[in-house]
């Protein structure tokens, strides 16, 4: 090979096999004091939808009727009350004191009721000497159901963001 193709060639394999390079959690995150199994997902973020928009939709009733929705959100509410969650304002992510979120639960058109929506953040844990896994959550968005014109269900707004607190 010509000396001055060698060089190019060393330097592209290089950056493969560091690029390439499996990066590994770091050793804090691996193991968390809440759970005993190993951490597999530091941040995991999903939406779960709360309430079944088509009375026809057969299928996700079925999802949903083990859920006791209401129970659900009335214990967030309760947990940031208690000052044992913290909620945010989710656009602009300043702290909600509970006055403020009481304020915002009195505002016109809000009901806990048209919750029908929450996003997750969770860590995960898998543990293989016993075949399972567990999820811890760190945080959820509420999501309140958004209508169309015609009374259809548009989408969801996010109402706030509630950081579980870990101690």
């Amino acid at each position: 090979m010509n000396p001055k193709h060698l060089i190019p060639v060393l330097l592209v394999t290089l950056v493969l096999f560091t690029g390439c390079k499996k990066k590994e959690m770091p050793a804090a995150l691996k193991t968390s004091p809440a759970t005993t199994g190993t951490m597999v997902a530091d941040t995991i973020i999903y939406d779960v939808i709360i309430t079944n928009p088509d009375p026809q939709d057969a299928w996700t009733a079925k999802c949903l009727g083990r859920l006791n929705r209401k129970a659900l959100v009335d214990s967030l509410f309760t947990m940031v009350y208690a000052e044992t969650a913290v909620a945010y304002n989710f656009e602009t992510l300043e702290k909600l004191t509970p006055v403020q979120v009481k304020k915002l639960e009195s505002a016109e058109g809000f009901s806990r009721g048209e919750i029908g929506k929450i996003q997750f953040t969770e860590a995960w844990y898998i543990h293989p000497a016993t075949n399972s896994m567990t999820k811890e959550v760190l945080s959820v968005v509420l999501g309140s159901n958004f209508y169309d014109s015609d009374g259809n269900l548009f989408g969801h707004k996010p109402v706030m963001k509630i950081v579980l607190k870990r101690d």
